[in-house]
């Protein structure tokens, strides 16, 4: 399975990205990554991204503690449990979306939803002109020279 890494982060260690599938992003590909010292194989998952409000109507009957038993705080997202468990993601773990951000995964969606991101925001005007979009959500699915972990990265 593999595990998350931002791709900007990657860029600023030197590493070399390919993009899997097919897939094209402004995030990807920018100058100077030809003569890089590491490359790394990216799956982009595609994911409907939504945003909710920590209210009981939107979550449960504890709003302001999420499914990792923290207090909500901005930058926070629920997962839909499939990409949780096919992706081996733990609370805690930063995710990247593509076009929108990064953000810490801290909260968990309904079992019904499938391929979905749950973006935390306290503004419920703010949330709703958030709408529903679709991005890709970057997976590391290998080293393909070795080198850099996650950790080292950070």
């Amino acid at each position: 399975m593999g595990k998350w890494l931002d791709p900007i982060v990657l860029l600023r260690a030197g590493v070399r990205i390919l993009l899997g599938a097919g897939m094209v992003s402004s995030v990807i590909f920018s100058p100077g990554l030809v003569a890089q010292e590491d490359t790394v194989k990216i799956k982009a998952v595609p994911v409907k991204v939504t945003a909710y409000n920590p209210v009981r109507s939107q979550t449960d009957s504890s709003p302001l503690i999420t499914a990792s038993n923290k207090r909500v705080r901005h930058g926070m997202v629920a997962l839909s449990r499939d990409l949780e468990r096919e992706f081996g993601f733990m609370f805690g773990d930063t995710i990247y979306l593509d076009g929108i951000g990064s953000f810490v995964f801290e909260d968990r969606m309904h079992r019904r939803k499938r391929r979905h991101v749950d973006i935390l925001m306290f503004n419920p005007i703010e949330a709703r002109k958030f709408g529903v979009k679709s991005s890709y959500l970057f997976i590391l699915e290998e080293s393909i020279t070795g080198g850099k972990s996650k950790e080292s990265l950070r």
